[in-house]
């Protein structure tokens, strides 16, 4: 078992109010998670973008055997596995979890992407 940190990008209020009022092109953060959920083969580098502008957040860390299992405890638990620094989403894709030695993966929409 090992702990991983679970990265999650969250708009503020007011970037929630701006994709509403002028669409998902306003919010450049809120845009590049959409663009993790169709995309194919560049999420590991779209997240590296993400990262590298400060738009994730670190809200928890979670006690796991693998990334597989950090999936399957981030969205069914068990809830004491999970340690909440801010709030969280269930883990899905777009999100970000870094092993111990540092290295980060992405979830995409099938599997997992290094974040590169």
């Amino acid at each position: 078992m090992q702990k991983f940190k679970l990265y999650q990008i969250h708009l503020t209020d007011a970037e929630h109010d701006k994709v509403n009022a002028e669409g998902h092109n306003s919010v450049p953060k809120h845009l590049t998670k959409l663009d993790m959920s169709f995309a194919k083969n560049e999420v590991g580098s779209l997240a590296k973008k993400a990262m590298d502008n400060n738009w994730y957040t670190h809200v928890s860390n979670i006690t796991a055997d693998g990334l597989e299992k950090v999936f399957e405890i981030g969205n069914i638990g068990p809830e004491e596995n999970i340690e909440r620094l801010a709030p969280m989403f269930s883990v899905s894709v777009s999100d970000v979890v870094e092993d111990e030695s540092g290295k980060q993966f992405v979830c995409a929409s099938i599997g997992w992407q290094e974040v590169a």
